[in-house]
């Protein structure tokens, strides 16, 4: 069972992380280096002393409270509120979707009854997680596109363009 919860939770950082990643970096607030130092530490700072204490916190929460207090430090900060807003809207809604649907899964599989219950719920995990993974690959995030602009606008921020030779400074390509 440690096994196969392993395996699952890797596998999801894995198909996923990218994703992650974009929307805490990028999506949230425009961090650079030093905030992303700030907010690691914090973060890490807050699972140990809630780890030492015994109690029981989602490290993701805790990461994204880091990620966007560091980078409202920053001054000129950008927060984007609407994905902010999102997140916990869907924080919300976690909870008590898992407990609905755990509920439901269970009343199935205890209909059904016996290994063909359990056949049923597999098969019915199966199909949706695909079908979130083939949505989720409509806009693929991964390593080489997960520092582009955030689609919803969250900084102004133009690179710099690099100079043509022979150009003078002030010239652009």
């Amino acid at each position: 069972m440690k096994l196969a919860c392993a395996l699952a939770i890797a596998l999801g950082t894995y198909i996923g992380g990218w994703r992650i990643i974009r929307t805490l970096g990028k999506g949230l607030v425009e961090i650079s280096s030093p905030q992303g130092m700030a907010a690691e530490s914090s973060s890490a700072a807050v699972i140990l002393a809630s780890s030492h204490l015994g109690f029981a916190l989602s490290t993701t929460h805790v990461a994204t409270g880091s990620i966007l207090g560091s980078g409202i430090g920053k001054r000129g900060a950008k927060v984007n509120w609407g994905v902010a807003g999102r997140m916990v809207l869907a924080w919300g809604i976690t909870l008590p979707a898992a407990g609905a649907v755990g509920a439901a899964t269970w009343w199935l599989a205890h209909t059904i009854g016996g290994l063909a219950g359990a056949i049923v719920i597999f098969v019915i995990l199966l199909v949706a997680s695909g079908a979130m993974y083939l949505h989720s690959r409509k806009q693929p995030i991964d390593h080489n596109n997960v520092n582009d602009e955030w689609v919803e606008g969250v900084t102004n921020r133009t690179l710099p363009q690099p100079e043509m030779a022979g150009a003078s400074k002030g010239e652009k390509r």
